[in-house]
């Protein structure tokens, strides 16, 4: 019996990581003769000492899928840097009482370790910060081609604020303890929503053809309609009421003038129309304007519709009824004009609202049931996407509710009362914060009032070290600069919010140390578009319109060959706590991630993390899944003291060829759980073996080495005598195993077998059946028989060696 090997993790992972990074046998080739793969996996925030045991979840799956590329034969680019500005590294460096520099600094160094201890086959050749000023020169050079051409622009927006600090992000907002409005995290300040001027890019101008080019890419149904529902398109019409007793008009957008049955106004609360129509004295409106800034879109769009009158009306165009005006929770500011016509009878939010405080509610459609009474209750509410027909509605009486919503338009814009609009749910992307830590907006205010860009030459504008870095309006001596005609003007002291160095980072990779312009062309066309990027579900919507609107304008100004950077997109789930809750300090339960490293070795942390599931999915951290994945990576370190020169038993060749086809289908996939899987089915009969043949061994070394790199390439050196390293010997850059068909070749097959799509049976039969073959078995079985009897097949669905269906009359 041959003496088994001694497993000691850590010496073998201490002595291969520093050979393979310091060699950096990940290197992805630009222009190689191979073809290409870009694998690219979400940058963290740098905001802690390490990573934590999420982000090895987030980055573990995709790198071992780059891993089984780069053996298959592809020139694999798999990159990584760190997305450094704003509020995460900000806040950490706060609490830590360094600066953001000192605290990004240290924690790259500290999460590239991390990396490199979890074995990751990144090319650290390509790395990069967004706080570098040789990076975020670009990231600078963009907005000032986006201001050049009109798409970055100020613009007052709503945004949270109180006294004590100022400007607030979103992140720096708690809801209040007594749940009366929101209060600063910091200090916990009342706070309020403000207009403020705010740079803000015009992705709006981008939104059709965000839609009509996911055309061109392979996202998942799923990503796509969520990309257009984020978007949110739709066409209408803006019509204008003019207020009573009032110089002040009243500006509607809506996609379903049913005017006739239109009997009230509503007007967000920061609707500027309302200093003009409400009297400071009247407290009781004013008081509900300022109980709703208190509140965020989400939560007044989440509550229960309330409102007030504000004593005002204005006339209905075709009833010629005067209607009130009123302020309510629903209408927001920066969506459509920020007023809406309620039409209570044919709007079910209108409805409610119009019940809630007793405004009439007409009709003017009946729908398919035919009923033109009352309107008492929501279900009786026809409303857009109904089928019904106009009543009481004048000229389009009798008209199909859709062709009249048109017809009403026609006559709004005769009259000159209305005008068709295309509007997005999608509003412009807020640009600015009112913060130290971000890319400097490379802007300067001239004394004439007018603005003007910094000169290409003079990027980057780099921002100033402070110790005291709450704004860079306190830095007076970097503030003050002058204009391109040597005369005194100030600085832009807003910085960049977090998406601004992300919405570009993927290119870079592609030639991070490019002095002269953000990528190389050639290089660019070589590797775009990105073929899988992997990310967390959050960055499915708002960080890929960001992205991809950053790529087409880029596009646009021929600084990239290609207008969409990414061809799929795979959203990662999240991992809990043991508890299964979200891990936080609080609880008490998060995992930390050298313990397990220490413990159990970067093998069992891959492959345990691989095994809990699809990527997609949501699962807590298993500890007993750990022990039983450590325990895998042994037993085979330890079957390495059976390797001989033997010949191979046909039992295991036949085993090692079914092994290499399920994986090499399972990793094609993404199904790595059920690949893990597969090697330790194979694993638990070689460890019955007495002898196991160098040959079987060596492929099944290649198997295992995109899961477990460190074992895999101590074996594999072991196994081919390997003296000296050379990195061209490394288990990582030799060929994936093929299989023998005729090896692989499955005998027989568990056949699920469905009565009218529901699964009823599982038979062993014969593979490679043929469709009467599997009906007579399917037949013979007593359940199936007892489901049929007597009764006809209507249709036989059979997918050979997968499924058969039977469906019955």
């Amino acid at each position: 019996m041959a003496q088994l090997k001694q497993y000691n993790h850590e010496k073998i992972e201490n002595n291969w990581k520093d050979k393979w990074f310091k060699d950096n046998i990940y290197e992805a080739v630009d222009f190689s003769e191979k073809p290409k793969k870009y694998i690219l996996a979400e940058l963290p925030y740098p905001s802690g000492k390490s990573l934590h045991i999420g982000h090895m979840m987030r980055y573990t799956v995709p790198e071992i899928y780059s891993r089984f590329l780069r053996m298959k034969g592809y020139n694999v680019l798999f990159p990584m840097g760190w997305d450094s500005f704003g509020l995460p590294a900000e806040t950490y460096a706060q609490k830590a009482g360094i600066t953001p520099q000192e605290a990004i600094a240290q924690a790259a160094v500290d999460y590239k370790k991390a990396m490199q201890d979890m074995g990751y086959a990144i090319d650290w050749s390509r790395e990069i910060n967004t706080c570098d000023p040789d990076y975020y020169k670009w990231t600078q050079w963009t907005f000032k081609k986006l201001w050049e051409k009109g798409l970055a622009v100020q613009k007052e927006m709503p945004v949270w604020w109180c006294k004590e600090l100022g400007v607030l992000a979103d992140e720096e907002v708690l809801p209040a303890p007594d749940g009366d409005g929101r209060i600063s995290e910091r200090g916990g300040y009342k706070v309020e929503r403000k207009q403020f001027k705010q740079w803000v890019l015009d992705i709006p101008a981008y939104a059709d053809r965000l839609i009509a080019d996911l055309d061109k890419v392979d996202y998942q149904d799923s990503v796509k309609a969520a990309q257009k529902a984020w978007i949110g398109r739709k066409e209408g019409i803006n019509i204008t009421y003019q207020v009573l007793e009032s110089n002040a008009t009243i500006t509607c957008f809506t996609t379903t003038p049913v005017n006739w049955g239109a009997t009230f106004i509503v007007v967000a609360p920061e609707h500027p129309v309302l200093t003009a129509l409400v009297d400071k004295g009247n407290t009781e409106v004013w008081n509900f304007i300022d109980r709703m800034k208190a509140q965020s879109d989400l939560e007044r769009e989440s509550k229960e519709k309330e409102g007030v009158f504000t004593g005002r009306y204005v006339k209905n165009h075709v009833t010629n009824k005067d209607i009130p005006i009123w302020v309510a929770n629903f209408a927001l500011m920066d969506v459509g004009t920020g007023a809406v016509q309620g039409c209570p009878g044919h709007d079910r939010r209108d409805f409610e609202f119009a019940k809630k405080y007793g405004i009439p509610i007409a009709r003017v459609v009946v729908g398919e049931d035919g009923y033109d009474g009352p309107i008492e209750n929501v279900n009786q509410v026809v409303q857009a996407g109904d089928k019904g027909k106009m009543v009481n509605s004048d000229f389009l009486d009798g008209m199909e509710f859709a062709e009249a919503m048109q017809k009403t338009m026609d006559y709004f814009e005769e009259k000159g009362w209305g005008k068709r609009v295309v509007t997005y749910k999608m509003r412009p992307q807020v640009f600015s914060r009112q913060r130290y830590w971000g890319e400097p907006i490379p802007l300067i205010y001239k004394q004439d009032g007018t603005i003007e860009a910094v000169a290409d030459e003079a990027l980057p504008v780099e921002l100033p070290p402070m110790k005291n870095f709450a704004s860079l309006s306190e830095n007076k001596e970097w503030v003050q600069t002058i204009d391109s005609a040597g005369n005194p003007a100030r600085r832009e002291t807003d910085t960049m919010p977090t998406w601004a160095g992300s919405n570009w980072y993927y290119l870079r990779y592609v030639d991070p140390n490019n002095a002269e312009m953000l990528a190389d062309l050639n290089k660019t066309k070589y590797w775009f578009p990105v073929d899988m990027y992997f990310g967390t579900a959050a960055h499915t919507t708002a960080h890929l319109l960001y992205s991809r609107f950053w790529f087409k304008f880029l596009y646009d100004i021929g600084a990239v060959p290609l207008d969409e950077p990414y061809m799929y997109r795979m959203s990662g789930g999240m991992l809990l706590g043991p508890d299964g809750h979200a891990m936080s300090k609080t609880r008490g339960n998060v995992i930390n991630p050298q313990e397990v490293l220490e413990s159990y070795g970067a093998d069992a942390a891959r492959i345990s993390l691989a095994f809990l599931g699809p990527y997609e999915g949501t699962y807590p951290w298993n500890p007993q899944g750990l022990v039983a994945c450590h325990r895998l990576v042994k037993t085979i370190y330890e079957a390495g003291g059976k390797v001989a020169s033997v010949k191979a038993e046909q039992k295991t060749l036949v085993k090692l060829h079914k092994l290499i086809k399920k994986t090499t289908r399972m990793m094609e996939e993404l199904k790595l759980n059920t690949a893990i899987s597969e090697i330790m089915i194979f694993t638990n009969h070689i460890k019955k073996l007495e002898k196991i043949s160098d040959e079987i061994w060596k492929d099944f070394v290649k198997v295992i080495a995109p899961f477990m790199p460190f074992v895999a390439e101590e074996l594999w050196q072991e196994a081919n005598s390997f003296g000296e390293w050379k990195k061209e010997n490394s288990v990582h850059l030799q060929t994936w195993p093929k299989f023998d068909e005729s090896l692989a070749k499955e005998e027989e097959i568990n056949l699920p077998i469905q009565i009218n799509g529901k699964m009823r049976a599982i038979i062993l039969v014969p593979a490679d059946l043929s469709e009467d073959e599997a009906k007579e078995l399917a037949m013979k079985d007593t359940t199936i028989a007892s489901h049929i009897k007597e009764k006809e097949i209507k249709k036989v669905v059979y997918v050979p060696n997968k499924i058969l269906n039977f469906v019955l009359s």
